[in-house]
């Protein structure tokens, strides 16, 4: 039997190499379908779409969904075609009880089972320590036009979406921020904040993902994801915003990362919790001194606290 064993082993190891290549290369070609697929759906809309050279006489009927691009003030105030409108049969169904399976209920609401296991934090942990931003204290080198671009971190993560959660990786360099999407299957959104490898930087609205210029940066807030402590959210000039989920330890060491490399155009920068946050934006004074109305205030002051468009729970 051990003769066997010997005999066997290394045609089982390079049976188990070629499974696993076997198993990449059909999910490189399931991408590579998905993304021609997309480029494909869009140039039919392109060439057919109204006043276009093929248009089509009797064009289907239009729905229209919220953008998610935002104005300064958090407001929503654009409509875009839904390319992938959906009437929900199925869930009508459910709420008329017209499925079996709603009279013997075998598992747990996924809302209650994450509540079971998610563990709430103390307020502490939106408290940088020392070690977390040894960066910030020094001043930032001046940059050159032609200065070679760096990795300075690079973690996993999850793009957090009102209708998906989008594993992936961000990396951070000395000029950019990208985002690769680590999903399989990846679908067709527009006008929302998911990511694909179509470019992150290419519209606001666009789905995105590939880089965005650190220049761009407006704001970064320290954000919570199924009450752990553990998101960030990013703001843009551009008015498009993202919001990632990591691994709790990691959340505070991206955040400092980040607030390292100055972004020329970020707001509030340095500040370590919310309190100091709100403190240091002056938006009381400003609200006092009639400088902003009431809606920015309470926009302004509901972001800072943690108030956030990308996940419903929230």
């Amino acid at each position: 039997l051990p003769l066997q064993e010997l005999v066997l082993e290394p045609a089982a190891k390079r049976s188990k190499a070629e499974n696993t290549r076997h198993a990449n290369v059909l999910k490189q070609t399931n991408n590579h379908h998905s993304t021609v697929l997309k480029q494909w759906r869009s140039l039919c809309r392109l060439l057919t779409s109204p006043r276009s050279a093929w248009a089509d006489r009797n064009p289907p009927e239009v729905r229209w969904k919220l953008s998610s691009a935002e104005t300064y003030s958090r407001m929503r105030m654009k409509l875009v075609p839904n390319l992938n409108f959906d009437q929900h049969l199925e869930a009508s169904a459910l709420r008329d009880n017209l499925a079996d399976h709603l009279h013997n209920p075998t598992t747990e609401s996924l809302p209650l089972a994450m509540a079971k296991e998610a563990k709430v934090s103390e307020l502490e942990d939106d408290q940088l320590a020392e070690e977390d931003l040894p960066v910030l204290d020094n001043q930032a080198e001046p940059k050159e036009q032609n200065q070679r671009e760096k990795l300075v971190v690079s973690e996993d993560c999850e793009l957090i979406t009102t209708v998906a959660v989008i594993p992936g990786r961000l990396e951070v360099t000395t000029q950019h921020v990208y985002f690769y999407d680590g999903s399989s299957e990846k679908e067709e959104t527009e006008g929302g904040n998911s990511m694909c490898p179509s470019g992150w930087g290419e519209e606001p609205t666009s789905p995105a993902a590939g880089h965005r210029p650190l220049s761009h940066l407006r704001e970064l807030h320290l954000r919570r994801y199924n009450l752990r402590r553990s998101a960030l959210e990013l703001f843009f000039i551009d008015q498009a915003n993202y919001f990632l989920n990591f691994r709790k330890k990691v959340r505070n060491k991206v955040y400092s990362c980040i607030l390292g490399l100055r972004p020329p155009n970020q707001i509030y920068l340095g500040s370590r919790s919310p309190q100091e946050l709100l403190k240091a934006s002056g938006l009381t004074q400003k609200w006092v001194l009639r400088e902003i109305s009431n809606f920015e205030y309470l926009m302004q002051l509901n972001t800072i606290a943690g108030r956030t468009y990308n996940d419903l729970s929230q």
